[in-house]
């Protein structure tokens, strides 16, 4: 069963949870007033979503045009034996290196690991080859020209080096904030999870109609393997079988905008509804990597790629915009929009793409209230993009002063992986003004307050909300509202029981160092009882403070 955050509205009465009301409208209670948020486009590019280029294996930054789009991630390949150095041992260094690298530069990585990459040396350890693994199946497909060979995947030593490794990478790297998204790879040319041709059909390229794949039972045993060695970090597949499924995992279309569609039985989102697999995307990202020969022409008006027509002929999309829309992709790779890039009509197109990936959020209303030292802070947040923000980075809510300095800060649970499309969510903060800044009333006279989601990379790009007040007070935090003054004996909108942490969770000892939960979202049209977001329900909903600051990084959807 797919586990979503939203589901723990429907779990309002388990023993243990942290009651959150939902703000009442200012109907209800004059004394604090919503005040509506200014929308703006959506920005073009955002952390964890969008295209992006590859990660040179050197380390230095990609090589891009001038005018190039702005990126947020950087993709990076590693061969299997750049880690392996023996059975059960690894050394973690160049993979460590070009993290770092990427990081460095503000980017968070997008990975895959290797056994068998067209054109490139072997990825298989060198210990199995030494040990006397089947070396045989060279090819030269692929303009490969027997440069790598495919090893046997249903050898039980490849295979236990196989989940070996799976499980050391989890041990290594599960919540790591450098690594974005993880694509299991490992199986098949280019760690695609496939062999064809050698898919057991005869053909000119195929006579003895091999097949290379191993069997169905170990393909299970590995996607449990990566299921179970990764609980926080998203793990995507390249296409949906019974095992996918039933671990709920991520896909990743690696001919994008090419053969996605589900016009031919073959193509991505065919596989997808067989399976069906086409809500996936509620639960975990879906990504790939545009078609190369199409990455530079697929933009333009009329299509001018080589050959369109008759690919066109035999059921090939060419279509953007219809295969983000109906993947509901958060990424994409798309090395030439970088190295290549776009002009006039064309880059605009591009960067419509690129916005339209994944999430949007927009913050549509907010309300600030302090009654004497205490005040609270509520901002509702739509999502008006076509994914989830699938990261549960915490959010940050802060009363600035009138010359620009934070006179105090809150940290609270994010509801934003639960805020899918069409939906709203709310986050309410309750924040202490320090009564050493001269007394409360004097400070709170010209506070103001902010929300930014926390992205746990050093240095790494802030979340930008579809709204014009982004970045005006703080860097990479949106400006709100005025603090209003309360009469102390009056009950301000909104009024969330007090379950706030101090501003420096660890100063405190637990349970008051656990990070204030936000309420659950709403459905901007109603849907169900559960996600109609009507005040009547608010006032039923209580969500699980889920763990100190440290748990934040990318919590599963599914998580047990």
């Amino acid at each position: 069963m797919r586990r979503f955050p939203r589901i723990a509205v429907a779990l309002a009465a388990t023993a243990g949870l942290t009651c959150v009301a939902l703000p009442a409208s200012a109907t209800e209670n004059d004394t604090v007033q919503w005040t509506p948020l200014e929308a703006a486009d959506a920005p073009i590019a955002n952390p964890l979503k969008g295209f992006f280029p590859f990660a040179p294996e050197d380390g230095s930054a990609p090589k891009a045009v001038d005018g190039a789009l702005p990126y947020t991630m950087e993709w990076a390949y590693f061969p299997v034996n750049a880690v392996v150095t023996g059975r059960d041992t690894y050394d973690f260094t160049k993979v460590d290196a070009l993290l770092d690298a990427i990081a460095a530069r503000g980017d968070q990585s997008a990975i895959r690991f290797y056994l068998d990459y067209p054109t490139r040396a072997t990825g298989v350890p060198q210990y199995l080859i030494d040990a006397g693994i089947d070396t045989s199946r060279t090819y030269t497909v692929f303009d490969n020209n027997n440069v790598s060979f495919s090893p046997d995947y249903n050898d039980p030593a490849v295979q236990e080096m196989l989940l070996h490794f799976v499980d050391a990478l989890g041990k290594k790297y599960d919540g790591d904030p450098r690594i974005g998204y993880i694509t299991a790879g490992l199986i098949g040319f280019w760690g695609e999870d496939h062999t064809w041709p050698m898919n057991g059909e005869k053909s000119a390229d195929n006579p003895k109609g091999e097949n290379w794949m191993p069997s169905d039972e170990f393909r299970a045993s590995l996607v449990a393997a990566w299921d179970k060695a990764f609980d926080t970090t998203f793990v995507q597949y390249r296409l949906p079988t019974s095992a996918t499924k039933e671990h709920h995992m991520g896909y990743h279309d690696d001919s994008f905008a090419y053969s996605t569609l589900d016009n031919v039985d073959w193509h991505f989102m065919s596989h997808m509804k067989n399976q069906n697999e086409t809500d996936a995307w509620q639960s975990a990202p879906i990504g790939g990597e545009v078609y190369p020969p199409l990455q530079t022409c697929i933009f333009s008006q009329p299509l001018n790629c080589a050959g369109a027509e008759a690919e066109r002929a035999q059921g090939r999309n060419f279509d953007m915009m219809g295969s983000i829309k109906a993947t509901h992709a958060t990424w994409l790779i798309n090395e030439k929009a970088f190295t290549v890039g776009y002009q006039g009509e064309d880059m605009k197109r591009a960067e419509e793409a690129n916005a339209a990936m994944g999430y949007t959020l927009q913050a549509t209303k907010a309300a600030a209230s302090i009654t004497g030292n205490d005040a609270t802070v509520s901002v509702e947040i739509a999502n008006t993009g076509v994914a989830p923000f699938y990261a549960s980075w915490p959010i940050e809510v802060s009363l600035v002063d009138g010359v620009g300095s934070t006179v105090a800060s809150q940290i609270v649970e994010s509801p934003l992986p639960s805020i899918t499309p069409g939906t709203t969510g709310t986050v309410t903060a309750h924040v202490t003004v320090p009564a050493a800044r001269g007394g409360a009333r004097a400070v709170a006279d010209d506070l103001t307050a902010t929300i930014r989601v926390v992205n746990p990379l050093p240095n790494g790009a802030p979340v930008l909300f579809a709204n014009r007040d982004m970045n005006t007070m703080l860097p990479g935090a949106l400006t709100l509202t005025t603090v209003q003054r309360v009469d102390s004996t009056a009950t301000p909108s909104p009024a969330p029981q007090d379950t706030a942490a101090p501003s420096d969770p660890a100063s405190s000892p637990a349970p008051s160092s656990t990070p204030v939960a936000a309420s659950a979202p709403q459905a901007t049209k109603p849907a169900s009882l559960a996600r109609t977001g009507t005040n009547a329900l608010a006032s039923l909903v209580c969500l699980a403070a889920m763990g100190g600051a440290g748990t934040f990084l990318y919590r599963r959807a599914h998580r047990r």
